[in-house]
């Protein structure tokens, strides 16, 4: 079967979809479970969840936009990974179903990683370049992007 880059693309999203919903029911029956540390564990689950779920389907507008001002790094794969591992400790620590789910997570942003090697497109569609928006940082230190004209010169000694 070959596939075209929108069609892995919606492929990877669907998937991501399923498992961050999965992810935040896990942490409801987790958090059904009672004790005060499951609660706070299951909670942050679902903060994450969502946030990461929201970044995926890009909907609603207004939290995207909100998103790409204050939490653009998990539009980019290396800080999607890292909130994925950190959502992976939290559902290691949910039991049987809990593990499943942080394993599936794992594989799924793995699976994506193996997916730039051969679809760059695709990966290119899913994710942001790191600092891609650098136009809109505004840097106490001046240009951020190297066309400043300044360069350091030896000290007099």
């Amino acid at each position: 079967i070959i596939m075209d880059d929108a069609a892995i693309v919606s492929t990877f999203r669907g998937l991501s979809a399923i498992t961050f919903l999965l992810n935040f029911i896990c942490a409801i029956v987790f958090m059904s479970k009672g004790g005060y540390l499951g609660v706070i564990i299951s909670f942050y689950t679902i903060a994450i969840s969502l946030f990461v779920l929201v970044s995926i389907i890009q909907q609603p507008q207004s939290l995207v936009d909100k998103m790409n001002t204050h939490a653009e790094f998990v539009f980019t794969y290396k800080g999607r990974l890292i909130v994925d591992f950190f959502l992976c400790l939290f559902l290691f620590g949910m039991g049987g179903f809990g593990v499943a789910m942080g394993v599936i997570t794992l594989v799924l942003i793995l699976g994506i990683r193996v997916l730039a090697g051969s679809f760059p497109g695709a990966f290119e569609q899913l994710f942001r370049q790191e600092g891609a928006s650098a136009e809109n940082f505004d840097s106490p230190y001046g240009d951020v992007t190297g066309t400043s004209g300044f360069s350091p010169q030896p000290a007099d000694l």
